[in-house]
């Protein structure tokens, strides 16, 4: 989802899951593109095209996640989409619906690039960051891309049209968040944008995944998610329902769970789930004791563990054991606690 706080009613209008945007087993992307989008990708073609034969020192790849990331930007618009939020409308959920419609989020923008990247021979990823709030309640989040090209991975946040430029290489998410308030000095972004011009009059940062300190980070769906306990029970808020890993594309890893605010005198871990797939095990681990746990077992419902293990202060880690070879497993859940 994009960041949404809570200080007016208008931002709660883009208040959606990017979970919903993005669904757990497809990654967000469809298949074939429509008609909508093949016409675009004529038209990026053709661009990339026309730049190349007069820029010829310029990286293909460059110019083609620019030129796509700007018509996005362009076309799928999240003022677009709170207007027809705001008016009761059919949300787009498709990449093609939220061409037709000229709306959408960070999710759905993201969704939309990665499908074009496909078809434009562009290797590219997700980029999710999770911000904590001072309370679970206050998290939010924000997705972009990255393309793979020049010997690494370079960012793009498709939602206000900016990539990062360090003299004359373009930056990855780890160079920019390495760098922290420096790389905003290398930020090169649509500053007319009309969503990014009310973000700024609101007083929003919309680049505050750059240097924010208290930030999870899942670069292809790879790493960890923390969560802390609201009245004793854990759960993801604005943050993904699931563990272990949905894509087998060698760009895409698994996603962890780290439980944090461990009590040292529950024996028992009862996890909600309410859906899988695939195969493996999912591991709960403290230091070096662990218990293995079969996806195939955990059917919906409520499952209850013993531990074998007495927890102790610090963070208990929920992770898919790597298999070999991989093979996708994953488990969704809404809610874990110590009992």
């Amino acid at each position: 989802m994009m960041f949404v706080y809570s200080k007016s009613p208008f931002y709660h209008l883009v208040l959606v899951s990017l979970l919903v945007v993005m669904p757990i087993a497809s990654e967000g992307v469809e298949p074939l593109p429509g008609p909508k989008a093949r016409n675009l990708l004529k038209e990026i073609q053709e661009e990339t095209q026309q730049l190349l034969f007069q820029s010829p020192g310029v990286k293909k790849e460059f110019i083609t996640s620019v030129s796509l990331m700007n018509h996005i930007q362009r076309i799928v618009s999240p003022l677009r989409y709170s207007v027809l939020a705001g008016a009761g409308e059919k949300m787009p959920t498709t990449v093609e619906q939220c061409l037709e419609s000229r709306a959408g989020i960070c999710g759905n923008q993201v969704a939309c690039f990665l499908l074009l990247a496909n078809q434009l021979e562009l290797r590219a990823r997700s980029v999710e960051f999770y911000l904590h709030g001072e309370q679970p309640r206050e998290n939010t989040s924000h997705i972009g891309v990255e393309v793979y090209f020049s010997g690494g991975w370079k960012f793009f946040d498709v939602t206000w049209g900016t990539y990062f430029q360090n003299r004359d290489d373009i930056c990855s998410i780890a160079e920019v968040r390495k760098n922290r308030v420096q790389a905003r000095d290398w930020a090169v972004t649509n500053q007319t944008d009309q969503w990014y011009l009310h973000w700024r009059r609101a007083g929003l940062d919309p680049l505050i995944y750059v240097d924010h300190t208290n930030l999870d980070m899942l670069r292809g769906r790879l790493g960890s998610i923390r969560l802390f306990p609201v009245e004793s029970v854990y759960r993801p808020i604005h943050q993904p329902g699931f563990v272990g890993l949905n894509t087998l594309d060698q760009d895409y890893g698994d996603v962890s769970v780290i439980l944090n605010s461990i009590p040292t005198d529950k024996t028992n871990l009862k996890m909600t789930i309410s859906g899988k797939a695939g195969g493996g095990h999912l591991l709960i681990i403290q230091g070096n004791d662990r218990l293995r746990v079969s996806i195939a077992s955990l059917n919906p419902g409520t499952h209850s563990f013993e531990l074998p293990f007495q927890l102790k202060a610090g963070e208990v880690r929920i992770t898919l054991e790597e298999e070999n070879p991989r093979q996708i497993g994953y488990v969704v859940y809404t809610a874990i606690k110590f009992e």
